[in-house]
């Protein structure tokens, strides 16, 4: 499967970068750090958290399903906004790299399982990483980020028993307020554009 990207920092060189191949010299690696985390990272657990709430094992046989395939192309059509308006990355060329993703997550003959894939839902839903980082950045530019919120709700569902942080993430939102909750698993303040929305996704999974 062709979809390995290897973007190095240019180094302070008395001369040319050195020809190594399959080397992308670039001058700032946050675009494509941004790029595949937003991409790669937070495509595979919204097709996780959303295939494990359907019943299903495969991350592949997710991407099967219409309803989840639609749903984790939302997510990533957020995530696309972000990197195209942050960036400056081409609209075609990242609709292109998101396209090279999910026909990797599609592949048959790759093991990954919904339950593995989406273990960890604290760490995924913590302020710096895949969901609150590019929704809070959307939200700061007064961009919409509906495809976000939706999986970020899909892993406040995730409640598989073999994942301590699953189980940890359970009892928080059985024991704490919504308003709490928020706090202490995304890390956003109550003054954050993103607060209200998130909050309101908290408060229908309590509901």
């Amino acid at each position: 499967e062709n979809y390995f990207e290897w973007a190095i920092e240019t180094p302070p060189f008395a001369g040319d970068v050195p020809d190594i191949p399959g080397v992308t010299w670039v001058e700032d690696l946050e675009p494509y750090i941004e790029r595949k985390l937003f991409t790669v990272n937070t495509g595979h657990a919204t097709a996780a958290w959303f295939g494990y709430a359907a019943g299903i094992e495969k991350i592949s046989d997710a991407l099967a399903d219409s309803s989840v395939a639609a749903k984790v192309a939302d997510a990533l059509a957020d995530t696309k906004s972000l990197i195209v308006a942050k960036h400056g990355v081409d609209d075609v060329v990242q609709s292109a790299y998101v396209s090279k993703i999910l026909k990797r997550f599609a592949n048959p003959f790759l093991p990954d399982t919904t339950l593995r894939v989406g273990r960890g839902p604290l760490r995924k839903l913590s302020r710096h990483d895949r969901f609150i980082s590019p929704a809070s950045q959307l939200a700061e530019r007064g961009m919409a980020s509906d495809g976000l919120l939706a999986a970020i709700g899909a892993g406040l569902r995730f409640d598989s028993a073999d994942d301590p942080e699953a189980v940890e993430l359970q009892r928080l939102l059985a024991e704490l307020s919504a308003e709490d909750a928020v706090a202490q698993i995304t890390g956003l303040e109550p003054d954050h554009p993103l607060y209200a929305p998130v909050l309101e996704v908290f408060r229908q999974r309590q509901g």
